[in-house]
């Protein structure tokens, strides 16, 4: 059950954790047995990517614990981790990795556990992401591919539509994916404040367009994560094309200082809509964008103490109604 000694906080899963860095030297990366040969091929030091790492909150002061726990349909009952998600993983926490594996500071392990309490970033949307869920308020609804809204701890501006009781069953996109060839999906869509973003596809049904969500919050599934003053940045795309397209954001200068223009107050909380177009579908290395761009200005998101607690107190009824020790396998 979730550990009680530090404000109904828990244990979680991670495929990779990099530890406080400090003076300059390199903190401690730790990796799942799962990724690491995906990080160790695919792995590159980027100048731009330690920018986005400030802008986006993925502080290098301390440990910050990456997650993508494959709740994916297409992956459910297996070891492996969505390809789109691990090249988003490789983006986010590349430059970190590199440095470990240069001064010895790396380490393979076959199962990581951190405290739920850390700064954490989550790779994937909650079709794939099992944290997520908990902390946007998703929950099967019927169909273990679709997830409805469930006991929402938090009022987003932005949100996934991923149940297929809103999408047409004509309504799908096709992409291909390392491994697994051409994939059809029902296409889902993202909610904004005034309108939905639909991804486009082409007479095929191929995806043109993706959309990734980028979302930066205070980390409230416990109260000590609030007092202590821990964030959650997550990413997930409509798609996992989306997703993959940290890539792009992680090294695209144009949209980086356009990021940082438009974030220079550096808000606690925020939610910002990225819209990646010229894909490529590569039968071997799956579908790709090759462009990436801001669809309109961040959305900072009120940072009151009394909206924290509250999300925490239902995040804390949907961890304490899970079934299982934790809110997905480790």
């Amino acid at each position: 059950m979730p550990d009680r000694r530090r404000g109904s906080s828990m244990d979680i899963s991670a495929v990779l954790t990099v530890a406080t860095q400090a003076a300059g030297a390199s903190g401690m990366v730790t990796v799942s047995t799962r990724a690491a040969r995906w990080m160790r091929t695919r792995a590159r030091f980027r100048d731009q990517a330690n920018i986005a790492r400030e802008l986006l909150g993925l502080h290098q002061s301390r440990l910050i614990a990456y997650r993508h726990d494959s709740k994916h349909v297409l992956y459910g009952g297996t070891q492996s981790l969505h390809p789109d998600n691990l090249h988003g993983l490789a983006a986010a926490s590349g430059n970190a990795y590199v440095s470990a594996q240069q001064t010895g500071r790396l380490r393979v392990e076959d199962e990581i556990l951190t405290h739920a309490a850390h700064d954490l970033a989550l790779i994937g949307s909650p079709t794939s992401e099992g944290l997520s869920r908990l902390l946007f308020g998703y929950a099967p609804d019927g169909d273990p591919d679709s997830l409805a809204a469930d006991q929402i701890p938090l009022d987003l501006p932005f949100r996934w539509v991923i149940s297929k009781n809103g999408i047409a069953d004509s309504a799908v996109a096709r992409r291909l994916v390392a491994g697994r060839g051409l994939v059809e999906r029902p296409n889902w869509r993202i909610a904004g404040p005034d309108r939905l973003y639909v991804p486009r596809v082409d007479e095929d049904g191929l995806l043109l367009e993706d959309y990734l969500l980028v979302t930066k919050v205070r980390n409230y599934l416990s109260h000590s994560a609030i007092d202590e003053g821990h964030f959650i940045v997550s990413f997930g795309g409509s798609h996992g094309t989306g997703t993959r397209a940290l890539e792009l954001l992680f090294k695209d200068r144009e949209v980086l200082s356009g990021i940082a223009d438009r974030l220079r107050q550096r808000p606690a909380a925020f939610q910002m809509l990225l819209r990646v177009s010229d894909i490529k579908h590569d039968r071997t290395v799956g579908s790709y964008a090759r462009k990436i761009e801001l669809v309109d200005d961040p959305i900072v998101l009120p940072d009151r103490d009394s909206i924290w607690r509250t999300a925490t107190g239902i995040a804390q009824r949907s961890i304490h109604g899970s079934s299982t020790a934790h809110p997905d396998p480790p």
